[in-house]
């Protein structure tokens, strides 16, 4: 969950952007400033809704007399037409923070729902779908809650939450096992994962006391050729070139885990509408 600082903080930088110096002169020259009116906002696809909380800050934070009179949660996968939020404001507050709001929505929607595709098709071989750091500046925590909505795993938030060994690391001392000594005795209470790009790389670590092996721009042939070698003694995760072209195949492998930047960086906003 997000916490009600961080909802408020992003809510109020984005009506910042747009609202610029003097606000919607537009409608302020057009509506009366007590004019009120019911908006409701409209799913014009398929989708699972993300970023309710997001939506109804932007309007409450130009309107605190506004009032929800319905509204859908986060999580759910909508039809095409649902109505996912009915409020009542004023009316300049409504169309000065439509924009903000439909952003919000139209982002994490598209993030759960692509999650929630990824993780339909590896479900049936019991792999996991995670996420990778490749996010968007600034908005990672509200990326990683869509992703979650959407079913898929949070991977690393922050370069302390876990070790991950990786080339360039490999580059810089004599070996990979003297980078996960090196690694336990720095924070032993740390989880380790390592980074492979080959079979042979994959049999140095493996009598090592790690938690995750990555396998990077592996093929499904030469995936299950790992498992075989690891046999259980810790999880292996695919990882590099993931797509819906071939996730099906790789989750076929049933390797214990899938990570995949598509989830955050390859991201089609969903189609919302606000009627009044």
């Amino acid at each position: 969950m997000l916490a009600k600082n961080y909802i408020t903080a992003q809510v109020a930088a984005a009506l910042s952007e747009d609202l610029g110096i003097l606000g919607d002169i537009t409608s302020q020259a057009i509506i009366e400033s007590k004019q009120k009116s019911v908006a409701t906002i409209v799913l014009k696809q398929n989708a699972v809704l993300c970023g309710i909380d997001f939506a109804i800050a932007a309007f409450k934070q130009l309107d605190k007399k506004m009032k929800v009179l319905s509204q859908k949660n986060d999580g759910k996968y909508l039809k095409k037409g649902t109505v996912v939020l009915k409020l009542e404001a004023r009316t300049q507050s409504i169309l000065a923070a439509e924009r903000s709001a439909l952003n919000f929505l139209g982002l994490m929607s598209g993030i759960a729902t692509k999650a929630y595709t990824f993780s339909q098709i590896a479900k049936p071989y019991g792999v996991k779908i995670f996420s990778t750091r490749k996010t968007i500046v600034g908005i990672r925590g509200l990326q990683k809650y869509a992703l979650t909505k959407g079913g898929a795993n949070i991977n690393r938030m922050t370069l302390d939450d876990f070790f991950f060994i990786k080339d360039n690391h490999i580059a810089n001392t004599s070996s990979v096992v003297e980078c996960v000594a090196q690694a336990k005795a720095f924070y032993p209470k740390k989880k380790i994962t390592v980074e492979v790009d080959n079979i042979k790389q994959l049999k140095k670590i493996i009598n090592e006391k790690i938690d995750v092996v990555l396998l990077d721009n592996m093929n499904a042939k030469q995936i299950k050729e790992c498992l075989k070698l690891v046999k259980g003694k810790f999880q292996c995760e695919a990882s590099g070139n993931i797509t819906l072209t071939n996730l099906k195949s790789i989750a076929q492998t049933k390797v214990d885990r899938i990570s995949t930047g598509q989830l955050t960086h390859s991201i089609e906003n969903i189609d919302f509408g606000l009627e009044l």
